[in-house]
């Protein structure tokens, strides 16, 4: 038996288990009776039920909108209450920066797993200096009470300054932040539906 012989059975075995391991699930799920339902829609409830915990205890600690921090105790105060917090270093005179904390407010309402706060970088010298933030806004991801990722500037995103919620909410779904980024995904749909009209049109 030569080596293209071998290849081929050892896939051909690989594809019978795979095979094998795909119909021994649907015999699983066609055999299940009315006690496994109950046992799955207890699992899912529970996980529901933890869920809305969550989601109650994250509105307790400030999570839902966006705040400003004055400080370094609050700064740390916030790292160390919230498992993901989103800070924005900010100068009141920057468009760019009031543009993101626009951007910012309305993800904070529709992302309670993460909690966004800002900072005027001009009042919070040592916060500036100890996390090196030499370009306004900057996006510090504080994970876990640990820096897990810094956006300074806006190039990450787009350097025009013309970016969208979508794009925001995607660039920190990616950063692992947030959980998903159903914005970003409605403006991918809607942006291709545009381009499905222009098409039919020509």
């Amino acid at each position: 038996m030569d080596q293209q012989q071998l290849i081929d059975t050892a896939l051909a075995q690989t594809l019978l288990s795979v095979e094998a391991a795909v119909d021994a699930e649907l015999e699983k799920t066609q055999n299940l009776d009315e006690d496994d339902y109950s046992r799955i829609r207890a699992k899912r409830m529970l996980e529901m039920k933890k869920k809305q915990e969550q989601a109650q205890m994250n509105r307790h600690n400030g999570h839902g909108t966006l705040a400003k921090i004055s400080d370094q105790q609050e700064f740390f105060a916030a790292a160390k209450q919230s498992e993901r917090l989103i800070v924005v270093f900010n100068r009141n005179s920057n468009k760019y920066g009031k543009v993101m904390l626009e951007h910012c407010e309305l993800l904070a309402q529709r992302h309670l797993e993460a909690r966004f706060v800002w900072v005027d970088a001009e009042n919070a010298p040592f916060l500036t200096d100890r996390l090196n933030i030499y370009m306004l806004p900057t996006i510090v991801c504080v994970m876990d009470n640990k820096v897990a990722k810094q956006h300074n500037g806006l190039d990450e995103i787009d350097g025009s300054g013309r970016y969208t919620s979508g794009m925001l909410e995607f660039l920190l779904h990616a950063d692992g932040m947030l959980d998903e980024a159903p914005l970003y995904d409605k403006e991918m749909q809607e942006e291709a539906e545009e381009e499905a009209d222009i098409d039919d049109e020509d």
